[in-house]
């Protein structure tokens, strides 16, 4: 990997502690039920002079009628003016799923931000990534699916949400398998995703034993 790519990489991880909320395994319930789950507030760095507020929410849902449904939101606080959602998603998640939502890092530039509306089952986890751009205050959401995994030998093997690019790219690793050690399961590098077209592409050949 070049030295570029990886000060990109490292700069868009931002800090190491980053807010997220695991909302648990969605259960069906007799009755309905709403848990609502909310993150503590993060700092983005100053832009013209003001500090922006990200903060990540998660709403379950459950009942007889609507089984498991899953809100997630993501609200800013811009120059000191009231928390607003800049992106919200609903999905009906299946019971045993985990849904939930990590602020991923912040661009080198500071002027973009990415979070992951994630759901898990099992060792599988399904990443919709958003990316916030501060400077036109507004927000992108597009599930990765198996956009990748398309590109790839692939071997049961994850992708890590890693950062975002100056360009608004969410940035993914591809570890090796953990369950299959032969060659061609191998590491499989750092790639970018590009929500506005859908493009995947790869930027390194090797992710590198630290993004795992």
């Amino acid at each position: 990997m070049t030295a570029s790519i990886l000060s990109t990489c490292a700069a868009a991880l931002g800090a190491e502690k980053r807010p997220g909320i695991d909302g648990g395994e969605c259960q069906a319930e007799t009755l309905p039920s709403e848990t609502v789950l909310q993150s503590d507030p993060f700092i983005l760095p100053a832009q013209r002079g003001a500090n922006i507020r990200a903060k990540l929410i998660i709403k379950r849902l459950s009942g007889p009628k609507i089984h498991c449904r899953v809100v997630y939101q993501l609200l800013v606080e811009n120059a000191g003016q009231l928390p607003a959602t800049v992106e919200q998603v609903i999905l009906e998640v299946e019971e045993g799923e985990i849904a939930g939502v990590d602020l991923i890092g912040v661009s080198p530039t500071g002027d973009i931000f990415a979070a992951d509306f994630w759901t898990a089952e099992g060792d599988g986890t399904a990443h919709q990534p958003v990316i916030y751009d501060v400077r036109r205050n507004s927000a992108i959401y597009l599930p990765l699916e198996d956009r990748i995994q398309k590109r790839i030998h692939g071997c049961d093997q994850v992708e890590d949400f890693i950062g975002v690019t100056n360009l608004g790219e969410a940035i993914f690793a591809v570890p090796p398998s953990t369950y299959d050690k032969s060659p061609g399961c191998g590491d499989k590098g750092v790639w970018r995703f590009n929500l506005k077209t859908g493009r995947v592409y790869r930027v390194a050949k090797f992710s590198g034993v630290k993004w795992q």
